[in-house]
């Protein structure tokens, strides 16, 4: 059995084959050499007073643990295969080229955007890792098509993707409530709706097929 026969080539997910090894790389490094991670690391405070802007970018190449490290890169990986594979298919190779990169860009920024406007005042809030492009990911694959037919073992009545999208937007609320907990749960929920709202933006018929979704199954 060959590589390829499981995995994409690289014409079918090249920012998947680009963007997770720059982020394996640089977090590995960052595991082993603080002065590197703490280069990268989102700091709104010094942000707020005109530092380390580059940081809304370069926060999602680090992480404090192989565990969140290897998550976000799977889920980078697969779902940025799917992403291309979704704009190619309804647009073609040059604006999925074009598209992806922005994409990406803006669901690692918006989030940390929002992040910054909250925190700006607090000296001791950081924040790293992919997980704002992770979870981007997720809402912008579950809304591309919203009518594509999927199923949940754990849930029964999910249908397709909009109905998935709706439970997976329940359960990052409920989180929320949990308290004293280390990861960045706010976060996570504002990139799933960036994500959400750049794949309505992408395939504006998204919209309407989700109002269809939602009639039916209310």
């Amino acid at each position: 059995m060959k590589f390829f026969d499981i995995f994409p080539t690289f014409t079918e997910a090249p920012y998947s084959y680009i963007v997770v090894p720059i982020i394996l790389i640089c977090s590995i490094i960052g595991f082993y050499n603080k002065s590197f991670f703490h280069a990268l690391v989102l700091h709104p405070y010094e942000i707020a007073r005109g530092k380390r802007v580059h940081t809304l970018l370069t926060s999602a190449l680090v992480h404090r643990n192989w565990r969140h490290l290897l998550f976000n890169c799977m889920v980078i990986f697969g779902l940025g295969y799917d992403t291309f594979g979704n704009l190619k298919q309804e647009s073609g190779i040059t604006i999925a080229s074009l598209v992806t990169p922005l994409l990406f860009i803006m669901m690692i920024i918006l989030p940390n955007l929002f992040q910054y406007l909250q925190e700006k005042g607090n000296f001791i809030h950081t924040s790293i890792g992919a997980s704002n492009l992770t979870f981007g990911l997720f809402g912008f694959s579950f809304l591309y098509f919203p009518l594509q037919p999927t199923h949940s073992f754990i849930i029964p009545f999910i249908k397709n993707s909009a109905q998935y999208w709706l439970a997976v937007l329940l359960l990052l609320f409920f989180l929320l409530k949990i308290p004293k907990s280390k990861i960045n749960k706010r976060l996570h929920l504002l990139a799933y709706l960036t994500g959400s709202l750049l794949a309505i933006i992408v395939r504006p018929q998204s919209f309407l097929e989700i109002q269809t979704v939602f009639k039916i199954f209310l």
